[in-house]
């Protein structure tokens, strides 16, 4: 026996040791509960009491010899595996009619009275069990034997549970002298603190009873009196295809590739030659009778079984396990989930080679195309006698895709039809030509009792259909369909699967708003509380954009993470939902991974949601995204009472937003909060430059208020860009706020982004406000060239009258008369010409007949003009230019010939470079302005050159 073998045996003997275990607790209530139990019942607990003992044996044995390295011949292994598997299903059975019956005696008088009409039918099951029990402890038996000789029973009882010591007590103290099994050591119920062999693994209910079969109202007695020695007691009930009576469940006797025999002819043929088809006539069914082996037939494939009439037992085949309600077994199986705690998992596994099944006498309609259209024409009709006639001729219940019988029958309802093609074989996984499985069809029909049948006969709950590829379980969850979607999940629906879309069943349940219970369903049978989509989202998440705290409740009870970011924090989207943040914060989210929520909740403006924060504990003054603080963000939207709440719960005034509490009041036009701020410490000086702000946002009432706290100074300067409230008035043309900043001692001498008079001569009014205020406006040099270019004649004027001089220069360069020719400022240049006595001669960046010359636009010379009438000398040297040199550079012999008329050219005057104007002139090719100048022209240059040919133009 290798390690791998050894191991195997001995797992499958603990499984069952374990259950055994499970089974004496169960069996130890149920003879406490009852207060009078049957005699049947206390045989089966005693003949389970001497199995479980074989099985202790057995289990300390293989132990044992796993220890000391022994080994066991392969072919008792092989033994030991069979005897194993077939006792945990016999204990599996044992413990579900347990836990059926403890389940009744829990209902009371209505459990007992389920209990009386299940005992009416099922033949007596406490005896099948025990007779059972009785084969297996003589099947195990020697093998304990050769385990008892080597270990004795010391080793062997030193591994009972106390499941089974609790029984064993119980058992010799209800049979007095007589021992329930020779314990070497008697251990007490009540000293045992714990149970020594527990039962991890998830409680499976049994396996579901075998497919009821239902009866065709419409047959008679008569449509089957060719059955030679079998009469039905029942009126007006056929007996059809073969059944299965109420049995145990795993221990049902399958009919799966029984060959079936003819009654009569072999060769098929009938002697009524008026019927379509030959009387079907076959054996009886297994249920009801005695199966024997008729020795005359050999051993091998040609063995057949004979059955013997029971005739105290007349169960027709198309009618057996029906209740005095006309109920099958399956109706009481679905009604006895449906009483089943809410959250109760239970597990079945589909054994279609348990079910009833049935060759067809011969193979004669097979390929017959007519019989084919036949089954289809009575399924739609549903004539089932008809059905049952051409499936047992041979044809096929399988005809194709376009041709799906089984899924027409389940488009009806017609259980019986769906029953009889099951029986001859129906693909129950099979697409029609839609792509329709029959199981999702019976879904999107929500026909729970062909559901029930498609899956006993194995029907894939996982297997895709349909155009959009999806599940019988997902088509059930979807519909919100909630007793299909516990049947298939029971029978192994998978509740991971990925839809299409990239969601799984649990977050398209919640999506679509399914019921709590269906998403309380897919959570019991394992469904991730914590997978996501593929767009990152968890269902946690999904929840609380649904807005149902029912759901975010149940998926926190099974394990959701309320910190893990689907995508973002559970608490983001929450925040908004009072109930639903109080509950998350219950439940272990962490608001410290969410900064920020508190400023959410107050932006949505929900009180109640910062309440339920604060009252957790959350940082009043977190901020969101590293910028917005809750208090700002109550200042910024107005709530009052949300503003009274921070503050009372330790908001700091003081702590930015993008901007300071204080100055978001100012901004935002909230005066009424400044008076509370400062309340509670709000500093109005840092940073400073609330005053400045309040004056760029024109807020009267607020800068009124700041001056009259006196805690302000109306010079204060903003740090970054140095305006002050006066400077920041006069660059928005306020003159109001000037007057009232003045009044309320703003210095206008203290600079702040510029000096205030130099900003001022842009708006005159201004200026005339602030030219008495100063102490000397002749201090601030250029400022007078700033009125010129800012183009205000008016401020040019109130200059002049406060003294500032008229040659003033910018920089010391920029003079008021170069600078209003250079920007063409034709009003200013006459007043500083004709009123303020401006020197046409003195230079500022250059002298300003060449600067008018530069500004000659087409014929238009007024500026030049004004200037050589107001003594302007075209001959006088700047910078070894004048304004001949520019003349002769501009080519236009009408300003030169204007020039000279005024002031006759000195051809002796030389440039930078040391030329003369008549060779400029020259050298430019300019032969009329060379003869006007030696025309008009005067000194030494002109005594060598020939007499002007030309007479200068006027």
């Amino acid at each position: 026996m290798t390690t791998r073998s050894a191991d195997s045996v001995l797992s499958l003997c603990h499984k069952a040791t374990v259950l055994g275990n499970k089974i004496s607790i169960h069996m130890l209530e149920y003879l406490g509960t009852v207060e009078k139990h049957s005699h049947q019942f206390d045989e089966l607990a005693h003949e389970f009491m001497d199995t479980s003992r074989i099985m202790w044996s057995l289990e300390a044995g293989l132990v044992e010899f796993t220890r000391t390295n022994q080994k066991l011949p392969a072919e008792m292994v092989s033994e030991l595996e069979k005897k194993f598997r077939a006792t945990h299903s016999d204990f599996q059975v044992l413990d579900s009619m347990l836990g059926r019956y403890l389940d009744y005696e829990k209902k009371g008088t209505v459990g007992r009275l389920q209990k009386g009409w299940r005992n009416m039918f099922s033949h007596n099951d406490v005896d099948k069990m025990r007779e059972n029990l009785e084969k297996t402890r003589e099947a195990l038996r020697m093998s304990a034997l050769v385990f008892q000789w080597s270990l004795g029973d010391t080793k062997v009882d030193e591994s009972v549970g106390i499941g089974y010591t609790g029984l064993a007590a119980a058992l010799e103290h209800m049979s007095g002298s007589r021992s329930a099994v020779n314990l070497a050591k008697a251990k007490s119920v009540r000293a045992k603190t714990e149970v020594t062999h527990q039962v991890h693994a998830v409680e499976t209910m049994p396996q579901l009873p075998p497919l009821p079969y239902m009866s065709n109202s419409r047959s008679s007695a008569a449509d089957h009196s060719s059955l030679p020695g079998r009469e039905s007691s029942v009126p007006g009930r056929e007996p059809s295809l073969p059944g299965r009576e109420r049995s145990l469940p795993g221990r049902e006797l399958s009919m799966a590739g029984r060959e079936s025999s003819l009654h009569g002819r072999e060769d098929g043929h009938h002697s009524n030659p008026n019927k379509l088809l030959p009387e079907i006539q076959r054996e009886p069914s297994i249920s009801g009778y005695t199966i024997h082996t008729d020795s005359s037939h050999g051993a091998g494939r040609d063995r057949r079984m004979s059955i013997a009439d029971n005739s105290d037992r007349p169960i027709p085949m198309a009618h057996n396990s029906l209740d005095s309600h006309g109920r099958t077994e399956s109706d009481t199986l679905i009604e006895e989930m449906e009483t089943l705690e809410p959250f109760k998992v239970i597990r079945f596994k589909a054994d279609p080679l348990s079910q009833p099944r049935w060759t067809p006498r011969n193979s004669l309609g097979a390929d017959n195309a007519q019989l084919k259209d036949s089954l289809l024409a009575a399924v739609e009709s549903r004539n089932h006698k008809m059905v049952e006639q051409l499936l047992d001729r041979g044809v096929s219940p399988n005809l194709g895709p376009h041709t799906h019988i089984l899924n027409q029958a389940i488009s009806r309802h017609d259980v019986e039809s769906i029953r009889l093609l099951l029986l001859f074989g129906a693909d129950v996984n099979a697409a029609d030509s839609r792509g329709t499985t029959p199981l999702y069809l019976a879904v999107e029909e929500s026909f729970l009792e062909g559901v029930n049948m498609l899956l006993k006969y194995g029907a894939d709950p996982n297997l895709t259909a349909g155009h959009e590829g999806e599940t019988p379980l997902s088509a059930a969850v979807v519909g919100d369909k909630f007793a299909l979607a516990r049947l298939l999940l029971a029978y192994g629906g998978d509740v991971s699967r990925v839809m299409a879309e990239g969601d799984t069943l649990l977050m398209t349940a919640i999506k679509q708003k399914r019921l709590k219970r269906i998403i309380d369903l897919l959570l019991d049978y394992g469904s991730d509380a914590n997978t996501k989509n593929n767009r990152g989202h968890t269902p946690l998440f999904e929840a609380i954009q649904s807005q149902r705290i029912e759901v975010v409740a149940s998926l926190l009870d099974h394990r959701a993470n309320p910190n893990l970011p689907g995508p973002k924090h559970m608490l983001w989207p929450a925040a908004p939902m009072p109930r639903m943040l109080e509950l998350l914060l219950a439940r272990g989210a962490d608001a410290r991974k969410a900064p920020g929520v508190m400023e959410l909740a107050t932006s949505e403006n929900n009180i109640e949601s910062v309440r339920v924060l604060l009252k957790a504990g959350v940082d009043p003054n977190a901020k969101k995204d590293g910028i917005y603080t809750p208090l700002c963000s109550s200042i910024r939207d107005d709530r009052a009472d949300i503003f009274d709440l921070l503050l009372a719960n330790g908001a700091d005034p003081n702590v930015p937003s993008a901007e300071y509490p204080a100055f978001k009041c100012v901004t935002h036009y909230r005066t009424q909060y400044l008076a509370p701020l400062v309340a509670v410490g709000a500093d109005l000086n840092s940073p400073k430059g609330i005053l400045e702000t309040a004056v760029q946002c024109y807020n009267i009432e607020a800068l009124i208020w700041l001056l009259d706290t006196g805690k302000v100074s109306p010079n204060d300067k903003v740090p970054k860009t140095g305006a002050t409230p006066l400077t920041t008035a006069i660059r928005e043309n306020r003159p109001d706020l000037v007057d009232l900043l003045l009044s309320r001692g703003a210095d206008p001498n203290i600079r702040g982004e510029n000096w205030p008079v130099c900003m001022a001569v842009k708006q005159p009014a201004i200026l005339k406000r602030l030219l008495p205020a100063l102490a000397e406006p002749r201090a601030f040099k250029g400022v007078m060239e700033m009125a010129v270019v800012a183009n205000q004649l008016e401020s040019v004027k109130l200059l002049i009258k406060a003294g500032v001089s008229v040659e003033d220069r910018n920089g010391g360069v920029f003079s008021p008369l170069t600078t209003a020719i250079r920007e063409e400022r034709k009003d200013i240049a006459h007043y500083l010409l004709e009123e303020a006595g401006a020197d046409p001669n003195s230079p500022g960046e250059h002298l300003p007949i060449v600067k008018a010359l530069r500004r000659i636009h087409g014929a238009d010379t007024e500026v030049v003009e004004l200037l050589l009438r107001h003594g302007a000398d075209p001959n006088k040297m700047y910078r070894g230019h004048n304004g001949y040199f520019q003349a002769i550079e501009n080519g236009d012999a009408d300003v030169l010939g204007l020039l000279a008329r005024s002031f006759p050219p000195n051809l002796d005057a030389r440039d930078d470079a040391g030329t003369t104007l008549l060779q400029v002139a020259s050298s430019r090719g300019w032969e009329e302005g060379r003869q006007i100048l030696l025309a008009t022209g005067t000194g030494a240059g002109n005594a060598a050159a020939p007499a002007p040919s030309v007479t200068p133009p006027r």
